[in-house]
């Protein structure tokens, strides 16, 4: 970036910043998934306006998670200190914490976790540890730019743990399907959106 911030963007995100800062802070916009390592500089702070947030660093290493589709924003913070704010309420992240943003009620929880498995993407890995099954579905939907439709519930009642690197959807689905007693099938894809973009939908059933 202009100054000499680095920003790495996940499948399905955009950002969008000028050719160079010019005023008193460092302001880009961005939707769906970024990770930011921010130059320091303390006299002129770095703003990410997600829509709903704004996030506020000088030098700092954090990732924001805000799909336009999603019901939630989250925040992870790795170094430094971040300032999220959605109108006048204001909270402060501390290295390990992430901040969960639930649009419909506009509230924002904030909670200790192990940030690897939030910014492995970053490096080609999808981390899932012991996650219940509609978070993981959710994540492979972002990265892999697909849809699940769970055909039974009780699917939500699995948690899964594993590692991936390299290793294409139908692979992930299949090694799944291994471990966990559920069926996966491909429908015909739809037309999502304004640009008529193929969307391939899965079915999961419970075996």
């Amino acid at each position: 970036m202009p100054d000499s911030s680095k920003v790495w963007l996940n499948a399905g995100s955009t950002l969008k910043y000028p050719t160079a800062f010019t005023s008193n802070v460092r302001e880009v916009e961005m939707s769906g998934e970024a990770y930011f390592e921010v130059h320091a500089d303390k006299e002129h702070p770095f703003i990410v306006n997600t829509g709903d947030l704004k996030v506020t660093a000088t030098g700092t290493a954090f990732n924001i998670c805000s799909f336009a589709k999603a019901q939630e924003e989250v925040i992870t913070l790795v170094t430094g200190k971040v300032a999220v704010s959605q109108e006048n309420n204001i909270k402060h992240l501390l290295p390990g914490q992430q901040l969960n943003y639930q649009r419909a009620s506009k509230s924002m929880e904030i909670t200790d976790i192990d940030t690897y498995k939030y910014i492995s993407w970053k490096d080609g890995i999808l981390a899932f540890r012991d996650d219940p099954l509609k978070s993981i579905f959710n994540r492979l939907e972002q990265v892999y730019q697909v849809r699940f439709i769970l055909k039974d519930t009780s699917i939500n009642q699995f948690t899964y743990r594993a590692t991936f690197k390299g290793e294409t959807l139908d692979e992930i689905l299949d090694y799944m399907g291994m471990s966990i007693p559920i069926t996966f099938r491909t429908t015909e894809t739809e037309k999502e959106g304004n640009d008529s973009i193929n969307v391939r939908t899965i079915e999961v059933y419970k075996n």
